[in-house]
């Protein structure tokens, strides 16, 4: 009875309105009456959450032996009336109690402490919300204030090391085109493996940019929970909740955020003397003179002749120390009891590090949402959201910096970047990279411009208590426009005797100015339409819904081209030229249905079990496979709940979860099973011969295509001890990915020259585990949050349909996705008699300082057959993280470590006759004589994919760092402001790593990836 009692005590204290209504009784039909102290004061003050200084409104404070008291108003303020030596009690939801003795004192401020045995933490699954305590599937959370911590404008550049299982990798630093590529759980399937991301159950393009501030959540589901998206959601589900209105007068909050980025790393390249002196190695080795003298290279090396003999950084003389970056947020958020609404308002500004360069990106955002209740059973709801990304880029990163870093990482120190007269040099053969980087080669704008419109309603029947119909009628729009625009750009050539410069056309640079515009429009509507009831039947809990969903969606897409504008001042179609301007578009369709629902039951909140289904249908598959029925199971039990654990005190929580299900992967491209032609310029007749267009056959057609289905098991235990002293959650999964989509070319030989269609029949299996331990405490005024997790997940491939007579150490069966191919090394030959030696197997043409192979087959001779495939890949097997939250008072510091193991990046870089290397590979190569040289010779016929160039890529970096402060009440409240808080902040602010030569997140061969930035920044959040 008691424990009945208590449960419905905990139930109502959870309503405002009780809250409110309770606490205005205890005032005005107070038992005690008057206190009778002859010296009554007035205090007041604002209370606060001590972990993230929010105001708490709807906060107790009542005189300590008394009915008497007050609550807190939306922003956390209060006044009353007590004795001067009197106690207060102060308390609310979710927070500990604390007894404040007034010692005469008018103001007094405080922040509240997080109850650790609060288990009422609701967290957001699939279409409705769940309480933590009883989830029964693997989801993990995190919170939008702190993703607010992150300085960073790309959203999922803030999610590692926060969310156990989730992996992101940030493969670049370019302004607009940083997105980390997130994996859950790590690589299942051969395809696609992006995971689904919702933004209140719906998609929204351009996602990555929404701002922290808009943000209640970020839920990931990780197991069967992720059955209920059905067919697209076998690589995990990430739910973001958005921030909707409050109830009181309106609250308006304005954060700024000012940055500096940095490179986190950039390479040592070589020195001119450096180099000089490998050159003359090189061609020494080829029969031929050398090209600098011991004199020259020493005038290299001291600087004494710096016009003649320059020592340049390329990448210094490229790359700008540091670049701003800001964001703006604001926000108004209030409303009545029947209205409640929220506007929100962001932007976002990013520029290039390159210097004079074009690089710039700007972010927009509008979100808006309204509320109403109606009447007392029917509410209504409308957003409207936009966004638009603005992004310029030289033309020669028209898709990405790398082709612009490939030739800055091979320019020759010896040539300067400009010549005495100002003009720039070729750099590397005609492509100066602070020529490519600015607008004199042209210009590369893209806009994105998204739109979303909703309107939702909730009815509760009036008859049927639990009863209710609730749905969404959303349409996006997006469209993008780009605009590449190139015209001519010169660099010179110099003849010192003669003192002439001659010009040349840069690398890269069209002979004429051409234009290239092209405009793409993405349109689609969703209905959804769901059925629910939820009871409690004393200690039944009961939670069924079943709904449906109908999406269409329409993409459209034009372009033109023209070449050979009359100049360069006009970059309109119109000036270019008629000859040989072209024109193409395209179209296409999509379309879903989906019924789906959840049961969910609970005993006692004891015993607990949770169906969910899809019954899902995509227009990507033909008649008879278009459907396809998803279902998943979960359950839970409670263990500390029982009564023969109510004597373990240290016990607060255990409970153990387990889980099954079979969710589908629909990221294919659409129509496999059709026929398929294209229309060009593909048949040739008469003579003179005439190229005429028509249609050419495709891929042949796969009538039996249809989706993957990923089987997924999990169990997991969830523990919290002494009162949230230590926390402790642990689940363990296995994935088997099958129907893979995937074609049976390794099957077939080279030379038979068939193209065949993709057909459903890989198998991978995946197998890991999470572990998340944290400890919560406070002493007074000081409180601290220490939280640690680490992932492993390790895939391996069943089945892709490899041709039998592929030797076994070749065979990616049994190995993992994206294992590499590579040459096994064995050391470096250091002799000629070694290279004389029949009984070594060598590489045709292998000289002294050459890498040695093993010869796998042992057939004598090192060729592509003893090539071994090695289980290492650049996706993380390991992935871990750490959070340290510590306040005191109005001060908090916040820190999150992020970092990953068992990963492993492939580097290309060699110096060439022609081209610039790093300095540790320049430095430490073979040399004649040389028995323990780092590095072989390079540019040799041993320069060969080998395991000598793989390197480990693990790392760990801090990832985010705050220090902040929360002004006091006393002080704001004269100028009228609510709250305020000043904080400094970094992202990437440090690595440790092994790798040294660049950042370990980048994956390319030749470190041609634009750097991952560090960001210092100062910000304040202010609330009127």
């Amino acid at each position: 009875m008691q424990e009945k009692i208590y449960k419905l005590n905990e139930s109502l204290l959870r309503c405002n309105w009780f809250k409110h209504l309770l606490s205005t009784l205890l005032i005005t039909f107070s038992v005690s009456g008057h206190l009778m102290a002859q010296n009554t004061i007035t205090v007041s003050g604002k209370i606060t959450s001590q972990e993230n200084g929010e105001t708490l409104p709807g906060a107790n404070i009542i005189i300590k032996g008394s009915t008497e008291g007050t609550i807190t108003d939306i922003n956390g303020n209060y006044s009353l009336g007590v004795p001067a030596e009197s106690t207060l009690v102060i308390s609310s939801i979710g927070f500990v109690s604390q007894e404040v003795p007034v010692n005469g004192r008018t103001v007094i401020d405080l922040q509240l402490e997080t109850d650790m045995r609060a288990l009422d933490e609701v967290v957001v699954v699939g279409y409705g919300e769940q309480r933590k305590v009883t989830l029964t599937g693997s989801v993990v959370n995190v919170s939008g204030k702190q993703l607010e911590r992150s300085p960073v404008i790309n959203l999922t550049n803030s999610f590692a090391g926060t969310l156990p299982g989730v992996i992101a990798l940030n493969r670049t630093g370019e302004p607009g085109r940083d997105n980390a590529n997130i994996l859950i759980r790590g690589m299942n399937t051969l395809g696609n493996t992006s995971p689904l991301v919702l933004v209140d159950n719906v998609e929204y393009p351009g996602w990555e940019r929404i701002n922290p501030n808009d943000i209640e959540s970020v839920s990931v589901l990780k197991d069967a929970s992720a059955a209920i998206y059905g067919a697209r959601a076998a690589n995990g589900v990430i739910l973001i909740t958005t921030r909707r209105g409050t109830t009181g007068k309106p609250v308006i909050s304005y954060s700024f955020n000012q940055g500096v980025t940095t490179p986190t790393r950039v390479p040592d390249m070589a020195s001119s003397a450096q180099f000089a002196e490998y050159l003359n190695q090189y061609l020494e080795g080829q029969n031929q003179p050398p090209r600098y003298t011991a004199e020259e290279i020493q005038k290299f090396a001291d600087g004494s002749d710096p016009v003649n003999y320059p020592n340049v950084d390329w990448y210094d003389e490229v790359i700008k120390n540091s670049t701003p970056q800001s964001q703006h947020n604001l926000n108004v958020r209030g409303g009545s009891e029947n209205v409640q609404y929220s506007v929100s308002g962001s932007y976002g500004h990013q520029t290039g590090m390159f210097k004079g360069g074009s690089h710039d990106f700007k972010t927009y955002s509008l979100r808006s949402n309204i509320d109403a209740q109606v009447n007392k059973y029917v509410k209504v709801g409308f957003e409207v959201n936009a966004g638009i990304d603005n992004a310029n880029y030289p033309p020669i990163a028209s898709s990405g910096a790398s082709a612009f870093l490939y030739q800055l990482i091979p320019a020759v120190p010896t040539l300067p970047v400009y010549w005495p007269n100002g003009s720039p040099t070729p750099g590397f053969v005609g492509a100066n990279p602070r020529v490519l980087a600015t607008d004199a080669t042209g210009n590369h704008n893209e806009r994105a411009l998204r739109f979303q419109g909703r309107a939702n309603f909730d009815i509760s029947n009036p008859w049927v208590k639990g009863l209710g119909i609730d749905g969404f009628a959303v349409f996006n729009n997006n469209n993008g426009l780009s605009k590449l625009w190139e015209k001519p750009a010169y660099v010179w050539n110099y003849d010192a005797v003669a003192d002439t410069y001659t010009r040349q056309a840069a690398l890269f640079s069209p002979p004429a100015p051409r234009l290239l515009q092209s405009y793409s429009n993405n349109r689609n509507y969703l209905l959804n339409l769901r059925l629910k009831y939820a009871r409690q039947f004393g200690d039944h809990d009961v939670n069924v819904f079943v709904a449906a969903e109908q999406q269409e969606g329409f993409a459209t897409f034009f372009s033109g081209r023209r070449e050979n504008f009359a100049t360069p001042a006009i970059d309109e179609l119109f000036a270019g030229s008629l000859v040989n301007q072209t024109t193409t578009g395209s179209s296409s369709e999509i379309a879903r249905q989906n019924l789906f629902g959840r049961f969910s039951y609970g005993f006692k909140s004891k015993y607990l079990m949770d169906f969910n289904f899809r019954y899902d249908g995509s227009a990507n598959f033909p008649a008879g496979k278009r459907f396809g029925f998803f279902p998943g199971v979960s359950a839970a039990w409670r263990i500390s709940e029982e009564a023969f654990l109510d004597n373990v005190a240290f016990l607060d929580e255990l409970k153990f979860r387990g889980s099954y299900g079979e969710i589908g992967n629909d990221q294919v491209p659409a129509f496999q099973y059709l026929s398929s032609y294209s229309f060009g310029g593909g048949y040739h007749f008469g003579s003179p011969r005439v190229q005429a267009q028509g249609l050419l056959a495709g891929v042949s057609p796969n009538p039996n295509i249809t989706w993957e289905v990923a089987k997924i098991s999990n169990v997991g235990l969830d523990a919290t001890l002494w009162n949230g002293l230590l926390e402790i959650g642990l689940d363990i999964f296995k994935q088997e990915r099958s129907n893979i989509l995937a074609s049976r070319n390794l099957a077939v030989p080279a030379f038979a020259a068939i193209s065949l269609p993709n057909e459903n029949f890989g198998v991978v299996e995946n197998k890991g585990f999470e572990l998340l331990v944290s400890t919560t405490n406070s002493v007074g005024d000081f409180s601290y949050r220490v939280a640690a997790n680490v992932a492993r997940a390790k895939n391996k491939i069943i089945d892709i349909a490899e041709s039998p007579n592929i030797p076994e150490w070749q065979r990616q069966t049994g190995h993992i996705l994206g294992a590499q191919r590579l040459y096994n090394t064995l050391g470096i030959f250091r002799t000629q008699e070694q290279i004389d030696d029949a009984t070594i197997p060598k590489m045709v043409g292998a000289r002294v300082g050459d890498l040695i192979y093993e010869d796998i087959n042992a057939d004598g001779i090192v060729n592509a057959s003893d090539m071994v495939i090695y289980d290492k890949s650049n996706t993380p097997q390991v992935t871990f993280g750490s959070q340290i939250s510590v306040g005191y008072k109005g001060f908090s510091l916040w820190a999150n470590f992020a970092g990953q193991a068992r990963a492993w990046t492939y580097f290309a870089i060699t110096g060439r006759v022609n081209s610039n290397s790093l300095e540790d590979n320049i430095v430490n190569r073979w040399k004649p004589g040389s028995m323990d040289s780092k590095y072989p010779r390079p540019l040799t016929t041993g320069y060969q994919n080998s395991t000598f160039w793989l390197r480990e890529a693990w790392f760990v970096r801090l990832k985010t760092l705050e220090l902040g402060y929360e002004l006091p009440q006393s002080l704001l409240s004269k100028v009228k402001i609510s709250s305020m808080r000043v904080y400094v902040n970094g992202n990437n602010l440090f690595t440790i790593d092994e790798l040294k030569w660049f950042d370990p997140e980048g994956i390319s061969y030749f470190g041609d990836f634009y750097p991952q930035t560090k960001v210092y920044n100062v910000g304040f959040n202010i609330r009127f």
